[in-house]
């Protein structure tokens, strides 16, 4: 018998299909300016031992790059498929030892019924593979197949896509009818295979039964009824966490319904099991703890809720506390006056590092750091525009790395470092945004080959 553990998931995210739209008259946006530093010239550069290597995207090609903290040995660690995809990755971040980079990213899109999963790779650009929702793409060739019959409901007079997990690909639709899906993948012996309706940048949840691929069998993968506007737009991982010790990673759901973790090595089609927060929270963003002692910690945002009030904010919680934790740093979210764009731990777990949008008069965009031990928050940079928002910290804790983007329509950005007691402010590159700072994975020990001697 399979089990549906997907449903207690799309029920969640059923709360995300409301939406609201406004029109702005007679808006004028002044010219984009460039970005300057606070300070001229370029601060001392980090410890040579800790300096570490920083993952950015490189926004015009959506490739994933490592460079060192001084600007040198830019390059490619993993070229992005041709053609593009809409949006580069949404986000990186290094395994603790550094051996590994994960990022959230689209680019298989059309082979998950997520919109974007978490992948990894290797620091030397070996070891590409799918996290959630695994295997990647090219791997389910070697897999069994069988087949998958969905009903279909179009109701948009458009043509449409119909999509099932382990699926070569997805199928387009124009008219009602069953379409059936041959040589699906067999991600395992219960395993469910969602089928997801594709309008648009919106994505469909089939009702049940969804299908269990059996090889060599035709077996049935639910009810599909397509409509405008019936859909969740962005579904898939956004923020994306490694755990202290490397054995698992939690990621937000870019819909704001929730967070999750998952283990390192999954097992197929997995998306790993939901993270407690606080009720009605609508939570995007987590961060596990980085030491041996908050390891099973992790901080998360949630943004307001259009029902609930009193839910946005910054929290910190235990893994296996229903409660959600508590608040840490509440956000004034009334009309979209704060937004957290990004949360980060200190390397020694003392406090972590935000980023943070607000209305002062102007909207400014800065980061803060929250210390654990004295409740304080102390703003770290003082920007005067709305540039900043994802960001990294080095593995020495002395040094931040974050991007800013030059207009807030732009979809270009910059990287910037600067001294955790906000000075020193510089460039580290153009053309580049999601950054992610780690240590330098240890050269393999030494081994020493001695002859086998005979009897």
């Amino acid at each position: 018998m399979a089990t549906y553990p997907f449903v207690r998931h799309a029920l969640r995210l059923a709360g995300v299909i409301l939406a609201a739209s406004a029109l702005a008259v007679g808006l004028v946006l002044p010219p984009a300016v460039p970005l300057q530093a606070s300070t001229p010239g370029s601060p001392p550069s980090p410890a040579a031992g800790d300096q570490g290597v920083i993952a950015y995207v490189r926004r015009s090609t959506h490739d994933i790059h490592v460079i060192s903290p001084e600007g040198a040995g830019d390059r490619i660690l993993w070229a992005a498929p041709r053609p593009l995809a809409l949006w580069a990755a949404q986000d990186l971040a290094w395994r603790p030892d550094g051996r590994e980079l994960a990022f959230s990213s689209e680019h298989e899109e059309t082979c998950s019924w997520y919109q974007s999963d978490v992948y990894a790779i290797g620091y030397n650009g070996s070891g590409y593979r799918r996290i959630t929702n695994s295997p990647a793409c090219a791997a389910l060739a070697a897999l069994p197949k069988g087949s998958v019959t969905v009903n279909v409901d179009n109701w948009t007079s458009s043509l449409v896509q119909v999509y099932v997990q382990g699926a070569p690909g997805p199928k387009s639709a124009f008219n009602d009818g069953t379409i059936t899906f041959d040589h699906v993948a067999d991600l395992g012996p219960g395993v469910v295979q969602p089928a997801v309706g594709i309008y648009g940048g919106l994505r469909i949840l089939a009702s049940p039964p969804l299908a269990d691929v059996q090889p060599n069998a035709t077996v049935p993968g639910g009810n599909l009824i397509i409509s405008v506007f019936s859909g969740i737009d962005a579904l898939g991982t956004g923020k994306v966490s490694w755990k202290a010790d490397g054995s698992a990673l939690a990621y937000g759901m870019r819909t704001y319904s929730a967070i999750r973790q998952i283990p390192a090595t999954p097992s197929l089609g997995s998306i790993g099991q939901s993270l407690p927060v606080v009720q009605h929270a609508a939570p995007n963003l987590v961060a596990w703890g980085p030491t041996a002692a908050t390891r099973d910690q992790y901080l998360y945002s949630s943004k307001d809720d259009p029902i609930w009030e009193n839910v946005e904010g910054i929290y910190l919680n235990t893994a296996g506390n229903a409660s959600g934790g508590v608040r840490v740093v509440p956000i004034s979210a009334y009309y979209g006056a704060e937004l957290v764009h990004d949360i980060e731990w200190l390397p020694d777990g003392s406090g972590f590092l935000f980023c943070k949008r607000y209305v002062q008069l102007e909207i400014y965009a800065n980061i803060f750091e929250y210390n654990l031990a004295t409740q304080e928050v102390t703003q770290l940079t003082h920007l005067t525009d709305d540039s900043a928002r994802g960001l990294s910290i080095s593995p020495d804790g002395q040094y931040i790395v974050f991007e800013r983007v030059a207009d807030v329509h732009d979809s270009t950005s910059s990287l910037w470092i600067v001294r955790r007691d906000g000075s020193g402010l510089r460039k580290l590159a153009d053309d580049a945004g999601r950054p992610a700072w780690g240590r330098v994975p240890p050269s393999p020990a030494p081994r020493a080959y001695l002859p086998r001697l005979g009897r």
